[in-house]
């Protein structure tokens, strides 16, 4: 609606093997680069100094340190640049070169400045739980975030891992969205959350073999 303040636009960044830039090199900026990595992000660290942490991950080459103060032109070929610099006019002037080249950006401790804001993130498996107050609060969404993990449990990550399974073996259709839905709502998903794994995968060979004997009689 014209006029409302527009909501963020959550998504999943897939950023393997993309070249990304951290300008800065304090806890904040090491917090950003083990994000990067863990996406398997190429990360270029800029900064003349940095943590233990990112010394000895640039040590073992799995980060680049550009061990210099910030400059023109650093920002060019990258997917996505993050700052966490404690002086202001060096956010800004990499915030004017990113937009000017069309790279989004994101500025520690600046919401307003920001492309896109960093939610608290929690992972079990291939579970992700993303919490965001749009950069208003970030000790409150640390702290829902916590508490949501505790939601998430071992056999919601035997449901995750099943799915896959399922998707990759099973084509579109019918057979397949029941199958899924069965590991959510139905019984497969209940086996699961009472540790029954042998119980569960029967019922999954149970339903794949009686969906070939539909095949073979058509």
């Amino acid at each position: 609606m014209r006029g409302a303040k527009a909501m963020d636009y959550p998504v999943c960044l897939r950023l393997e093997d993309r070249p990304v830039l951290v300008v800065g090199g304090g806890p904040i900026a090491e917090g950003r680069v083990l994000a990067l990595l863990d996406a398997g992000a190429r990360v270029r660290l800029v900064s003349p100094e940095a943590t233990i942490v990112l010394r000895q991950l640039a040590k073992a080459e799995r980060l680049e340190w550009v061990r210099r103060r910030w400059i023109p032109g650093d920002t060019r070929g990258y997917a996505l640049v993050l700052t966490a610099v404690d002086d202001p006019r060096v956010s800004q002037a990499v915030a004017y070169e990113a937009r000017a080249l069309g790279i989004w950006l994101n500025t520690a401790d600046e919401p307003a400045a920001c492309d896109f804001t960093l939610p608290s993130v929690g992972r079990r498996g291939a579970i992700t739980v993303a919490v965001s107050s749009t950069g208003q609060s970030p000790a409150l969404a640390a702290a829902l975030r916590r508490e949501l993990m505790t939601q998430v449990t071992d056999h919601h990550v035997r449901i995750t891992r099943l799915s896959g399974w399922l998707r990759r073996r099973l084509p579109r259709g019918l057979t397949r969205q029941r199958l899924l839905k069965l590991l959510v709502d139905g019984d497969i998903g209940a086996l699961l959350a009472q540790g029954q794994r042998r119980a569960a995968w029967a019922r999954v060979r149970e339903e794949l073999n009686d969906r070939e004997a539909r095949r073979q009689t058509t």
